[in-house]
């Protein structure tokens, strides 16, 4: 297998996200691209990315290969990369090499973790509840909920989309309607629909979307919540977060 990246700052910034939640990860590589599907140690959220060919100026794959390395040893390597520059992915036996090539030549070998990691199967969930907006509101939001609370309610209610937050002592409440936010670009719902989630999470989850990019929720009362983006046309991205009891 030799790949190598058309947009590296895009693959940095999907594997700095990554490595947010988790030590550890594998990249599944296809004829067709490659993608991530990986739950986090606590069980509590799962990442999924699936990237096409077009993310790559080059792309050589003879077979189905799983990639399964340390992010500390992955993002540490790509923290070095500049965005003009061309980075190289190789597989060895139980190594990756990784070729970097700017203004300067690089050469990075790191190994291979355990050859029996697995993907994690993708859970089966119904929403009756979705919303799409732009991320940068969304961003908004979770940083005042974050002022308030370390959780944050998400409630839709017809076609009202309420992001609230709340302690003892404080409160933050924001009630947007779809009628009145151009940034809002659909809310659909089956009946009101309430449950609560991770400020923390959500601030990981969202930190590799551009700021004019739609995201979509989707949840459920008192049910996981999954979050859906496009990074790029050959790009996109998507979380599972566990709900929190009220």
């Amino acid at each position: 297998m030799e790949v190598e990246f058309k947009e590296v700052d895009l693959f940095k910034k999907i594997m700095d996200t990554v490595g947010s939640l988790m030590a550890d990860v594998s990249l599944d590589f296809t004829d067709s691209g490659f993608t991530i599907k990986a739950m986090d140690p606590g069980n509590v959220a799962m990442v999924l990315f699936e990237g096409t060919k077009g993310m790559f100026t080059s792309f050589n794959i003879e077979k189905t290969t799983k990639l399964s390395v340390s992010l500390d040893d992955l993002n540490s390597i790509l923290k070095l990369v500049k965005k003009d520059d061309k980075l190289k992915l190789t597989d060895a036996k139980n190594k990756l090499n990784l070729d970097i090539h700017g203004k300067n030549k690089m050469h990075f070998t790191i190994p291979l973790i355990d050859e029996n990691y697995t993907a994690q199967k993708v859970p089966q969930l119904k929403f009756t509840a979705e919303v799409t907006m732009l991320s940068a509101m969304l961003k908004e939001a979770i940083k005042a909920g974050f002022l308030v609370d370390d959780s944050l309610y998400l409630m839709i209610d017809g076609q009202r989309l309420v992001l609230s937050a709340r302690s003892e002592e404080k409160e933050f409440l924001e009630d947007l309607s779809i009628n009145d936010n151009k940034e809002i670009f659909n809310i659909k719902s089956e009946s009101l629909t309430r449950s609560k989630y991770s400020i923390e999470y959500l601030t990981k989850f969202i930190n590799a979307v551009d700021p004019e990019k739609p995201v979509k929720m989707s949840f459920s009362n008192n049910y996981p919540l999954r979050v859906d983006y496009e990074l790029n046309v050959n790009a996109t991205m998507s979380f599972i977060l566990a709900n929190r009891l009220e």
